[in-house]
């Protein structure tokens, strides 16, 4: 039988080493969930003599990384918000036309202006969301890269470290975010 099982870099033992995503799970509550759910096969679990507070701690400390900050929409291109509002726009005219012919001219003088502004102003304002797009993608690529690096690691509690299988080195769980975004 082939000996799978992953061992510490530091100690050499396989006995408190678990994988960090498992870790997490359960500092969150995943085996009380599954304790709910008696048809579900129990998760083993080297470290759960843990005591359940000490479990939480150390879910918080072994999180996996997380976007700093959510856009509550889509972006969407400069160009679009203007098209969608020349369609709009025919319907508000036809109204001013029909019940404020003399508002009419000074209106339209005034949508000429904001498009000449906009058309006129157009190439910083189609790059400044290019830029913005960019740094978004790779913010987002950075992310699921430190993402699949958090996957891959595993903590070792007589250590208090985590590792990846097969690197000698084992980093302090207090500096698994600098770990995982360094590579």
């Amino acid at each position: 039988m082939i000996n799978t099982e992953i061992r510490c870099p530091q100690c050499g033992e396989t006995d408190m080493v678990e994988k960090v995503s498992t870790v997490y799970l359960m500092g969150i509550g995943l085996s009380q969930q599954a304790a709910k759910d008696e048809d579900q096969p129990a998760i083993p679990f080297k470290l759960s003599g843990l005591p359940e507070s000490e479990l939480r701690s150390l879910a918080r400390r072994l999180k996996p990384p997380a976007s700093s900050r959510r856009m509550p929409t889509r972006p969407l291109h400069p160009d679009l918000y203007v098209l969608t509002f020349s369609l709009v726009i025919p319907i508000f005219l036809y109204g001013i036309y029909s019940s404020q012919r003399a508002s009419l001219l000074p209106i339209l003088v005034f949508l000429a202006g904001l498009y000449s502004l906009y058309f006129w102003k157009r190439k910083p304002i189609v790059a400044r969301f290019a830029r913005r797009q960019a740094e978004l993608q790779t913010t987002q690529q950075r992310l699921e890269g430190a993402i699949g690096r958090w996957m891959k690691l595993y903590y070792c509690a007589r250590e208090d470290g985590v590792f990846e299988p097969g690197k000698p080195e084992l980093t302090p769980a207090d500096q698994l975010h600098s770990f995982i975004t360094a590579a």
